[in-house]
Formats: C-alpha cells, structure tokens, sequence
C-alpha cells in the first residue's frame, strides 16, 4: 500500500477529537462539588495535547489541500473546513493560556472556572462543525479516497 501525504491528515485528525472531547468531560465533570481533585489534571493533560496535536492536525490538513487530487464541487465545503479549523484551534490555544494562567495564580474558581467551561463548551462546538465538514468531503465528495 502506497501512504501518500494527503494520508496523514485523516489519520491524525482523531487524536485531537479524542483528547479534546475526553478534556471538555472532565470539565464537565469538575463543575460538581464533590469532583476528584485529580479531574483538575485531567483536563489540563487533554487539553494541553489535544491543542497540540490539533495545530499539527490543521499543518496536515494544509499540507492535505496541496497534495490530494482536487474536486471541485468540494471547494467550498473544503474553504469552510480549513475556516473552522482554524477558529477551532484557536478558541483551544486561547484556553490552553487561560486554563495555564489560572493554575499558575490560583484562580481555578468562579469567574475564570466559568470562562474556561465557556470556552471548552465553543471549542467543541466548533471541533465538532470541522469534524462534520471533514466527513462530508470524504463520505460526501470522495476527497482523498477516488478519483475526481
């Protein structure tokens, strides 16, 4: 079997979805009075390599747009993909300083909890739209797995 450089993207594409939806859990989960202070590590040690492997995610699905066989027809669901995938990356890095920021100062309650579930909440909002539009150019207009 021939790996080609488009291959990689979708491939990588489901550490981010694991590590981030699996991170916005323990957040959840956090909000009960009774959580487990180890829940508080948790989320940070998703969160912090889901942002990550989402950045490397979105350099590969870069890469993917130059090297795949293109299909017209998917041109605008391709440019709403990359559009939410750069929003979704950064909604998470933008979380990933915040939630740092608050553990560093102690301020892991009220308003900076509050502003953390927010975000988590609009990151996997969007993570979910990228995930969607990734699957409706695959299962929808064949990009990367037939012949245009």
């Amino acid at each position: 079997m021939e790996v080609k450089l488009y291959h990689l993207h979708p491939a990588a594409v489901h550490f981010p979805i694991a590590l981030l939806i699996a991170g916005a859990a323990a957040a959840v989960l956090r909000l009960r009075k009774a959580a487990p202070e180890w829940l508080s590590k948790a989320e940070s040690w998703l969160l912090w390599p889901g942002t990550f492997s989402a950045w490397a995610t979105l350099g590969l699905g870069l890469l993917a747009e130059k090297t795949a066989p293109h299909v017209p027809s998917a041109w605008e669901v391709l440019a709403e993909h990359e559009t939410l995938a750069w929003w979704t990356c950064g909604v998470f890095s933008a979380l990933s300083l915040l939630r740092a920021f608050a553990l560093r100062e102690g301020l892991d309650e009220g308003k900076a909890r509050a502003a953390q579930v927010l975000l988590w909440m609009i990151g996997l909002g969007l993570l979910v739209a990228t995930a969607m539009h990734g699957g409706e150019l695959v299962f929808g207009y064949g990009v990367g797995v037939r012949a245009p």
